[in-house]
């Protein structure tokens, strides 16, 4: 299966498949993420969260399947003049790369296991944002499949040991998301 993962998004990114700039929603949330510190960029692809967030001075780790899409971010991280690390890796097969870090960025890659592991990684005070496509999506689009999809309110109860400083499940264009931003308490 891992195979077949990295050759799919391998094909997609060559295509040129994905978006691009930076996640617009999260400008409203600026004073609250973090400026310094370690960042994990899950699912990077071509990187658009890692240099965003290596744009506001953290250093950046952006892990994904597809060798491709890696590339792709450290072509892009140069072209910005910004600095991100890569690691090519199948998170269901391999752990997340030790934390803590400041800030996590999960963007439309859904694995329940994954995480309480994320939030396990997190600093204290470190944020995590994410946004994943919900099940509602399935009523406009074929995918991503149902398997990848979150139950309403899945991801505002997998944050019950956070504080959810943002949380909104919504049409966005024609794409129902789940949004997120929250923090690890200060211990």
């Amino acid at each position: 299966m891992a195979e077949a993962d990295r050759d799919k998004w391998d094909a997609r990114y060559r295509a040129g498949d994905y978006p691009q700039g930076d996640p617009s929603w999260l400008k409203h949330f600026d004073e609250e993420l973090p400026t310094q510190g370690r960042g994990l960029d899950v699912a990077s692809g071509p990187g658009r969260l890692s240099i965003w967030m290596a744009r506001r001075g953290l250093e950046v780790l952006a892990i994904d399947i597809s060798p491709v899409g890696l590339a792709l971010a450290r072509e892009a991280a140069a072209d910005e003049g910004v600095k991100i690390a890569t690691r090519a890796m199948d998170l269901e097969r391999e752990p997340l790369p030790e934390g803590p870090y400041a800030m996590i960025a999960c963007f439309h890659y859904r694995q329940r296991s994954l995480f309480p592991v994320l939030v396990a990684h997190l600093a204290p005070g470190g944020v995590i944002v994410a946004e994943l496509a919900t099940a509602k999506n399935a009523e406009r689009n074929e995918k991503p499949s149902k398997k990848w999809l979150c139950a309403p309110n899945e991801l505002i109860r997998d944050s019950r040991d956070l504080e959810v400083l943002y949380y909104r499940e919504a049409w966005v264009g024609d794409r129902h998301l789940a949004r997120l931003v929250a923090r690890r308490g200060e211990e």
